[in-house]
């Protein structure tokens, strides 16, 4: 059930008798408890800052939240990224006829202000022997270019050793497209976009 990324223990409601199992010295208890949970609902408007810049867009943080990724198709139209000062641009043109068009840079650690496009989950799934696997699997699936680099979907996956219960790891991060990545996926990630008036970075807007 994906109710939401657990960030704290709130309190416990109940906590139930002390089982005792053989070889075992701990105590074993049933406990009903309440936690902290972060779940942003889709559409939704957040206010973060800007972690990192690359081609394939820029990744957004909460603080105690960095898996959020903003695609280069959602960003302001028309933006390009400058490889110079790895940062992503946004070249506004006003309607009056003649007037050079302004560029808006987007920083790295200044505020930005996002919309909750898609929340994507990765469920663990553990074998017989102990082993487990990283399967990632979308919440609420966003629209957008199929094919296009960074695109939520289905991570491919292979199998390390080929044997039962080894890890399987993705070949690709899930929403950044990124190639290099060989860890298990974050068990959320947010696809943001920022292409609406009053989005971006909050100094623009002033």
């Amino acid at each position: 059930m994906n109710v939401g990324l657990g960030v704290c223990l709130y309190d416990f409601v109940d906590i139930g008798d002390a089982y005792l199992y053989p070889s075992d010295g701990a105590a074993h208890h049933r406990v009903t408890f309440r936690l902290m949970v972060f779940r942003p609902f889709i559409g939704e408007v957040l206010v973060g800052r800007v972690k990192q810049c690359s081609e394939n867009g820029i990744k957004i943080s909460l603080g105690f939240f960095d898996d959020i990724f903003v695609p280069s198709y959602l960003l302001q139209t028309p933006s390009e990224f400058d490889p110079r000062e790895n940062v992503w641009v946004w070249s506004y043109s006003s309607d009056e006829p003649g007037e050079p068009a302004v560029r808006y840079p987007m920083e790295v650690d200044e505020f930005i202000r996002f919309r909750v496009r898609s929340v994507n989950f990765t469920h663990t799934k553990y074998s017989g022997s102990g082993g487990s696997g990283a399967v990632g699997g979308l919440g609420n699936v966003a629209t957008g270019p199929v094919g296009t680099v960074g695109n939520p979907v289905n991570p491919k996956v292979e199998v390390e050793g080929g044997g039962l219960g080894q890890v399987r790891r993705p070949r690709s991060d899930t929403l950044t497209g990124d190639e290099s990545v060989g860890g298990p996926l974050p068990p959320m990630q947010l696809l943001g976009t920022t292409n609406e008036d009053g989005l971006g970075m909050l100094a623009w807007w002033g």
